[in-house]
């Protein structure tokens, strides 16, 4: 299940592994002579993936999720993650580290995936893996950009390495960059198509993540730029026919399924009912607890999930499950209040600390609510012998799941295909989270289908996208409801238009190519 994660130890820095350093002289090995064996392009196909496992400090889930209404910034105090804090009341700045940082890491991608296809067709590997490798790297460069377009708009688009002469590049159309998403994903799926993996190398990309996250792409492009209804044609000739076609093949044919939701997060690990890598996983970016550095700025060795410090509850005590953490993102009283009776989803997205561990027992951090990320929370018995303990949780970041194929189906079928359908597709979901006691619906609604994804995906950073899609009277409705004065000072900046800054370091680099966006 974690072979992948072993792997890219080796291929990040063309070292680290006692039989490769016995077996090849790599101080010899450069750019020009590395990408030819079969060896060398598995290596720089899994150091494609590592960037996905950047997530120390206020990166890209913990961000997007501290800008919903899902959480607030939190932390140990009202000095304690100020960065995460402005993006919560809405007057954050291009200077914060986060937007490097998330910029820096997803371009790092970006080039490991362009490098990859510059030299495929040139090494030795078989025709088969060079078709295979490639559908993965061009949905991990999708999925790169859709993070980049989405955050900031306006970003360069390079599609391939380069020189010093090329360094200062300026922003892209909006447009091209979806064209250039819906080319990578729709080739990524004639390349692996009926691909299949070994047990051991669960978590590498299937046909069925490119379906998925191209519809994802569609419903962002169709709600910020487009009509909203369906009825837009995305840059790269996508419609939402098309992607509505793509997910009933998922539906259909992946053998994807909704499995028990606890199972799907870490603290089932307590019971021993955790399923990493399940059928309901379409894409999960993975993760280890056997990462043996002790180096907490260390990206290319830290293997561990090390948002997972950070989401749960603070000076836990010795009788608790969970393990002491940083009290960062927590939940809102609105998200808690919005599951009904009976939603079991409620007791399995958010610890409530004064039920499970007692009042007074635990230490109160910044803009308590009493609520924490259960999804993410670690657990002590997950703590390893190797390694720093702080940066080595074994959860995946499940990125995209069944359920979300499902709602989304529903939703584009309330749009464009039939109200059967969607209802379909929607009770699927809501019998899960309410057992044998619920009685389906005969008729959904949108409002209906993005409030039960409110429910769903809470603390998985769709939130923050799926508000902005709708529009930003309805983001500024949502995050201004979770204002309740002092401490918990929620905002948005309107002028911003949902969008982030680029970052001001980055403008600099690139000796002012780049435009900073409207509102900063």
């Amino acid at each position: 299940m974690k072979k992948l994660i072993y792997l890219f130890l080796c291929a990040v820095a063309l070292m680290g592994c006692e039989d490769y350093l016995e077996k090849n002289d790599v101080t010899s090995q450069t750019e020009e002579t590395f990408y030819r064996t079969e060896d060398d392009m598995y290596r720089a196909l899994v150091a494609a993936y590592e960037p996905l496992q950047r997530n120390w400090g206020s990166t890209y889930q913990l961000t997007l999720d501290i800008a919903s209404d899902d959480c607030y910034g939190g932390g140990g105090s009202a000095t304690d993650g100020v960065d995460v804090k402005k993006v919560n009341r809405g007057n954050t700045t291009a200077s914060e580290g986060m937007w490097s940082n998330i910029w820096n890491d997803h371009y790092a991608g970006v080039y490991r995936t362009n490098i990859f296809l510059e030299k495929v067709e040139a090494s030795e590997i078989t025709e088969d893996h060079k078709k295979e490798y490639t559908g993965e790297i061009l949905f991990l460069r999708a999925y790169y950009y859709s993070n980049l377009v989405r955050l900031f708009e306006n970003i360069p688009l390079i599609t391939n390495t380069l020189s010093t002469s090329e360094y200062s590049q300026s922003q892209a159309a909006v447009d091209d960059v979806y064209a250039q998403i819906a080319s990578d994903l729709e080739a990524a799926i004639v390349n692996l198509k009926g691909v299949t993996y070994s047990n051991a190398e669960k978590g590498r990309v299937t046909e069925w993540a490119p379906r998925a996250l191209l519809a994802r792409m569609y419903l962002f492009y169709d709600g910020v730029y487009g009509s909203g209804n369906g009825s837009t044609t995305m840059p790269g000739d996508v419609t939402a026919s098309d992607v509505l076609g793509y997910l009933n093949d998922i539906i259909d044919d992946s053998g994807a399924d909704l499995i028990d939701f606890a199972s799907l997060w870490g603290h089932s690990d307590v019971d021993g009912t955790w399923i990493e890598n399940s059928i309901e996983g379409i894409f999960e970016v993975q993760f280890s607890n056997q990462g043996e550095s002790w180096q907490w700025w260390s990206a290319p060795y830290d293997t561990g999930n090390k948002m997972v410090v950070f989401v749960g509850p603070r000076g836990t005590p010795e009788s608790s499950e969970y393990y002491s953490s940083w009290s960062f993102a927590p939940g809102t009283q609105q998200l808690y209040d919005s599951y009904e009776d009976g939603d079991i989803r409620r007791d399995l997205t958010l610890i409530d600390a004064d039920l499970e561990m007692g009042e007074g027992t635990y230490t109160i951090g910044d803009q308590h609510t009493g609520y924490f990320n259960k999804k993410y929370a670690g657990l002590k018995s997950q703590v390893p012998e190797v390694g720093q303990e702080q940066l080595n949780f074994p959860q995946n970041y499940i990125s995209i799941r069944f359920a979300d194929v499902l709602l989304m189906a529903s939703e584009l079928e309330v749009k464009i295909g039939t109200n059967g359908n969607a209802v379909s597709h929607y009770n699927r979901v809501r019998a899960r989270a309410f057992g044998t006691a619920y009685s389906p619906v005969g008729a959904v609604t949108l409002a209906e289908i993005f409030e039960e994804r409110k429910l769903e995906f809470a603390y998985e950073a769709i939130r923050y996208f799926d508000l902005r899609r709708q529009g930003m009277d309805i983001l500024t409705a949502a995050i201004n409801a979770t204002n309740l004065g002092g401490i918990y000072d929620s905002g948005v900046n309107a002028e911003a238009r949902g969008f982030w800054p680029i970052p001001s370091s980055e403008i600099a680099l690139s000796n002012y190519a780049l435009e900073q966006n409207e509102g900063y």
